[in-house]
């Protein structure tokens, strides 16, 4: 049989609609490994292994007995990998998210959806009627008002500091990066914790996150690089997927007919769109385990201990032996929240209630003010592996009359 094999590094694939290349890995090569000796990586596609994989307490983010990727020399980045909650294994990661993890608890969550619903409204009452936005640019506002409550960081301070927030994403790299790149990322790296540096001097009143990171570094559990990592952490991924799953919701609106017309009739599907979003447009495509025991996949294929895992959670979410249908959206799917675009296990993403929160303001906000979305140019994505967000999305907001 003849596998319908997607090249990792062919453009098409990474800015194109993936449903076909993943439902040819998962019926065909559920298990394949690619490239040779110390290259040497190992797809899993289907919902069962993804799922296994990234809840295996026993695998590890990081090779055994390393804090850091081989090729990644010391600098910044690596610095930066050393104190990041996504990138660290046990007991560093265990200790960092120990010290906010209380903060980010469904129910404290909850208690900033007054603030996600303000900076939603805000935005949509700056668009002038009828005229072309940018989605992209729209969605990166949103998080403003969560992050000012849990960092403090100031409105004028937001734009300058994510002009350099994409590049920064090379650090999540599954692959050794060209010099002239990891020098790069060096220096995006050491502008952030500069900034952090700086910000923290600034704060007469910091939040309470900031408070609690500040306390840990001085009873000695946290080091100072910590404390700046953590601040960034809560930036990075409380803007940039959120940045992400807002335009695909303004994306999804636009291209599938009904589909805010059925949230804008019953606001009780408020949760089921936000959940098909999240399903369907994983803001993060590829998440990768190292195995530290052999693992027996659905097919029968046995991974070693040692092997380097891709998880391909996209094609994960797509997979028919779990979700009816899957390429549709579904506002009443019973199993949606089966997605595992939050990941799972040990690293199962800290900030998923607070992105619930903000998309949940967001669908609820634009079904009641807009009739329709329209697009009003061609949509643009990163061509990245991991991280395949949408660049551009011109679109029309239009009243409901």
């Amino acid at each position: 049989m003849t596998t319908t094999m997607p090249d990792l590094d062919d453009p098409a694939f990474l800015v194109g609609d993936r449903a076909e290349a993943y439902r040819a890995l998962r019926d065909e090569a559920p298990v394949l490994r690619i490239g040779a000796s110390e290259d040497e990586v190992w797809l899993v596609s289907r919902h069962e292994d993804v799922q296994a994989v990234v809840r295996t307490t026993s695998a590890r983010v990081q090779p055994p007995g390393q804090d850091a990727p081989g090729w990644m020399p010391e600098g910044p980045a690596r610095r930066r990998l050393r104190a990041n909650l996504v990138q660290t294994d046990r007991p560093i990661h265990t200790r960092l998210r120990g010290v906010v993890g209380a903060l980010f608890t469904a129910r404290q969550s909850d208690l900033l959806r007054a603030a996600a619903a303000a900076e939603v409204a805000a935005e949509l009452d700056a668009l002038s009627a009828g005229g072309v936005v940018d989605a992209v640019e729209l969605a990166a506002r949103v998080p403003r008002g969560v992050l000012r409550l849990l960092i403090g960081m100031p409105d004028e301070d937001w734009a300058p500091l994510l002009a350099t927030q994409l590049e920064f994403l090379a650090i999540f790299s599954h692959f050794p990066l060209a010099p002239e790149q990891q020098a790069r990322l060096d220096e995006v790296t050491q502008s952030y914790f500069d900034y952090f540096d700086d910000l923290l001097g600034r704060l007469t009143e910091p939040p309470e996150l900031v408070r609690r990171l500040l306390a840990a570094e001085e009873a000695g559990e946290l080091s100072h690089d910590e404390v700046l990592s953590v601040m960034h952490t809560v930036l990075d991924a409380g803007f940039e997927t959120t940045r992400t799953s807002i335009t695909n919701v303004v994306e999804l609106f636009a291209t599938v007919p009904g589909l805010l017309g059925g949230v804008a009739s019953d606001p009780t599907l408020v949760v089921g769109m936000v959940e098909e979003t999240l399903r369907l447009r994983a803001p993060v495509q590829v998440v990768t385990r190292i195995l530290t025991e052999d693992h027996a996949a659905s097919d029968g294929t046995v991974l070693p201990a040692g092997a380097r895992v891709l998880a391909l959670v996209g094609a994960a979410n797509l997979d028919e032996r779990v979700f009816a249908d899957p390429t549709a959206p579904d506002l009443r799917r019973e199993n949606a929240a089966r997605h595992l675009s939050f990941g799972g296990g040990l690293h199962h993403c800290l900030g998923a209630p607070l992105a619930r929160v903000q998309l949940q303001e967001t669908v609820a906000a634009v079904a009641r003010r807009y009739e329709r979305v329209e697009l009003a140019g061609f949509p643009a994505r990163h061509p990245s592996l991991i991280f395949p967000s949408l660049h551009t999305l011109p679109v029309r907001f239009v009243p409901v009359s």
